[in-house]
């Protein structure tokens, strides 16, 4: 799965979600995915989304306007008109009725994906990019439960399978997070079978527990060379 050692690959060709055009066979619901390299895009936004980055540093105005960049050229591919993506207080973004979407970057690419509410069958969505590297022991505790961690001692590439772990509680995250309405640790989630590609979902949080089931959660993970893109939807049951 990460068969082209990292020195070797041409970043500038490097897509996070290459292979991944046909969204809805991957996904398994009609979700439109779009990447763009990460740059300064500032004169792209709308005047209701330039209070986010009025004192930020110029990396992360760079990402914040390439992700809304990113998220308008996803939209117009689904058929629908450009609009302002404000930036809400808990951080998402404010996304138009009947508009369902995810927003994700690493400083060097920006990945939105987005889904029309009567067109599928996700409640809501979560993305989230990472690229792939070392994490340190601590972090890993953290992140992993652990029958995680176990798994991740025998893992034969730990460095994308610490990171796909880590990426998928972020998707999984941004998914259930407004339904829900309360932070999710890391270890409410456990993700097991990562490295056969079709990892299995556990929800240790009791309360998580009682208001989802893991069959109305999807999971989807993609792994390039330099970097690990994840999807979660929650089915509308």
């Amino acid at each position: 799965m990460n068969s082209i050692p990292p020195d070797q690959v041409d970043e500038s060709e490097a897509c996070p979600i290459n292979g991944l055009t046909f969204a809805p066979e991957w996904a398994g619901t009609n979700i439109f995915l779009k990447s763009l390299k990460v740059g300064d895009r500032v004169d792209e936004l709308f005047a209701e989304e330039l209070p986010a980055i009025a004192k930020a540093a110029p990396v992360r105005r760079d990402t914040f306007s390439s992700g809304r960049s990113c998220a308008r050229a996803v939209i117009a591919e689904a058929g629908l008109p450009a609009c302002a993506l404000p930036r809400l207080e808990d951080g998402s973004v404010k996304w138009p009725e009947g508009l369902m979407g995810s927003l994700s970057h690493t400083n060097d690419w920006a990945v939105a994906a987005i889904a029309v509410s009567s067109m599928c069958e996700a409640r809501s969505i979560g993305i989230d990019l990472e690229r792939i590297k070392p994490l340190e022991e601590g972090v890993i505790k953290l992140i992993a439960t652990p029958a995680e961690q176990q798994e991740l001692s025998c893992a034969q590439s730990p460095e994308w399978h610490a990171m796909a772990l880590f990426s998928l509680k972020e998707s999984i995250y941004k998914c259930l997070a407004r339904d829900f309405g309360k932070f999710i640790e890391f270890h409410d989630v456990e993700i097991r079978e990562l490295a056969g590609g079709r990892p299995i979902l556990g929800l240790k949080n009791a309360e998580l527990a009682q208001r989802f089931t893991t069959s109305q959660l999807e999971l989807r993970m993609a792994v390039t060379p330099l970097h690990v893109f994840t999807l979660a939807w929650l089915r509308n049951e």
